[in-house]
């Protein structure tokens, strides 16, 4: 669990990390750069966008976390995060909200389910 937990926060970190960077070189280079090169950015950044929302929702399934309701609740904050500058606030609440989940959960992923049975 502890392995697990430590996996997600490490990497819903470095996701983040990296899509803020990528955001502010966008923002910076845009009017300057060729427009092949800004959408190569552009397209990097909306990938790390949405891993974001993807590895939040796939930890919130270890949680217990149904798959309707989820994709729902991802789907919705997904769209909210694109609305003007709403993903400045989106983001780090739902990284926050998760972390938090993390530390608490006692369960274990399916993929890693077979660290628990007891091959005697």
């Amino acid at each position: 669990m502890k392995l697990e937990r430590n996996s997600f926060a490490i990497g819903i970190i470095i996701n983040v990390v990296a899509y803020s960077l990528i955001t502010l070189w966008l923002n910076s280079i845009r009017t300057t750069a060729a427009l092949w090169f800004v959408w190569v950015l552009i397209i990097i950044q909306i990938i790390l966008y949405v891993l974001i929302f993807v590895k939040s929702y796939n930890r919130s399934r270890v949680f217990g976390l149904k798959a309707a309701p989820g994709v729902t609740l991802f789907t919705i904050l997904f769209w909210l995060g694109r609305v003007n500058d709403w993903e400045l606030l989106i983001i780090p609440l739902l990284v926050v909200i998760m972390l938090i989940l993390s530390a608490r959960n006692k369960n274990i992923s399916m993929q890693r389910q077979y660290l628990l049975s007891d091959n005697n």
